[in-house]
């Protein structure tokens, strides 16, 4: 295999493996937005959002990874620890946008329970 066939080997696994994720956590994501932003639009707007960081920043890691020539052996273990780090920053936004949803989970006014 050459570069450019590890390269996009490495950007689509990555893009695979994201979209997939985003897709599964919308559906979780959607019902907390709509009650913490009061709204359907200002929940689709953030879901959107996360959505776009939780591809994006991957992929921008993704596109960072230049492949060197050399033992296919050793390509394989460099496109594995590639696609690691670009999960790493997957995480690492997901963690950041959790964070950010806990804090306003937590200073939201809630409506007093009827007895």
């Amino acid at each position: 295999m050459n570069e450019i066939t590890i390269y996009l080997i490495e950007v689509t696994a990555t893009l695979v493996i994201c979209v997939g994720v985003v897709a599964y956590l919308r559906q979780s994501l959607r019902p907390i937005l709509v009650d913490l932003c009061g709204s359907e639009e200002r929940a689709r707007f953030w879901v959107t959002f996360a959505s776009i960081l939780l591809i994006g920043l991957p992929i921008v890691f993704a596109m960072g990874y230049n492949p060197l020539a050399g033992n296919p052996d050793g390509m394989f273990f460099d496109v594995a620890n590639q696609i690691k780090r670009n999960l790493l920053g997957f995480l690492l936004t997901l963690m950041g946008i959790g964070a950010i949803i806990s804090f306003f989970a937590l200073i939201a006014p809630r409506p007093k329970a009827q007895p």
